[in-house]
């Protein structure tokens, strides 16, 4: 076995498990019996900052088995525990929060809460994506629409927050290389210059109905490769390209935890107080 050298990150789980979308495919819905916040959440999120900032840790993730933003009151208490550990020392570079992007679009939502987010740490809002155009992206969600990317780009922006793409790759959406190329530099026109992106699946990593092709994948990988120029490669697979001065981030939604490798992706803070090394809980437990 291994031992444990370097914790990427943490993502923790937020809110209420409420959402203001229906995606078909939604990654979370299996966690929503415990999207309740118990008693050891606290502590152990601030234990989960403090371990991996000890172990060269560089990233907090906030996400949900909803959307984050219906419960933005979870979003504040999560940021007051890192900015104590931030004061005490646990400082991460990158801060960000995972949502649909839908009340972004609403000025009283921003004007309520974006300000105090960014004092309390926040320092970027990563929207998920599944198609550039509105009208699909609604679809996606199961929506009759879905705000103008511009008006939610700038919004954000207004209050100095930076702007991330999480670029969703599904079957008969941004599916191939040519739609990839196309939606990036839509979003890059728009003003986002930090898109990652995975396939869809299923929370354990396997493939669904929506996971594009293997030749799909494969042929986006390929445009990269020929196109952009790789700034590193992840541990765990994939890597950061350099697109014309824009980021272009590939990985894999879910990383197994490997307990004879010496790094961790990231430590998951569930809401029920469980720490784990992966998502997959099983045989990944590091504190409950």
């Amino acid at each position: 076995m291994g031992c444990i050298e370097k914790i990427y990150s943490v993502s923790a789980l937020v809110g209420n498990g409420s959402c203001n979308a229906n995606c078909d495919f939604c990654a979370g819905k299996y966690l929503r019996n415990q999207a309740r916040e118990n008693s050891n959440y606290s502590k152990n999120l601030e234990a989960a900052i403090k371990l991996s900032a000890r172990y060269g840790g560089w990233s907090l993730s906030l996400t949900g088995s909803g959307e984050p933003t219906c419960d933005p009151n979870s979003v504040s208490r999560a940021l007051d525990i890192y900015q104590k550990c931030a004061r005490e020392g646990a400082f991460f570079p990158n801060v960000n929060l995972f949502t649909n992007g839908i009340l972004f679009a609403d000025n009283d939502f921003c004007k309520t809460h974006l300000k105090s987010w960014k004092e309390s740490g926040l320092t970027n809002i990563a929207l998920s994506i599944h198609s550039v155009d509105e009208k699909e992206q609604a679809r996606a969600y199961n929506l009759s629409s879905y705000p103008d990317f511009s008006k939610i780009i700038n919004n954000i922006r207004d209050y100095g927050l930076g702007v991330r793409g999480t670029l969703l790759l599904r079957k008969n959406g941004v599916d191939n290389s040519t739609k990839y190329e196309n939606a990036v530099n839509t979003l890059i026109n728009k003003g986002i210059d930090n898109i990652t992106s995975w396939p869809v699946g299923n929370p354990n990593g396997t493939r669904n109905e929506y996971t594009p092709s293997r030749f799909g994948i494969f042929g986006i990988k390929n445009w990269l490769r020929h196109n952009a120029k790789l700034c590193h490669g992840h541990v765990w697979g994939g890597g950061v390209y350099d697109y014309k001065g824009n980021i272009l981030r590939i990985t894999d939604y879910v990383t197994r935890h490997d307990p004879k490798k010496d790094f961790v992706r990231q430590l998951v803070v569930f809401q029920d107080g469980t720490v784990a090394y992966s998502w997959i809980k099983e045989g990944a437990l590091c504190m409950k």
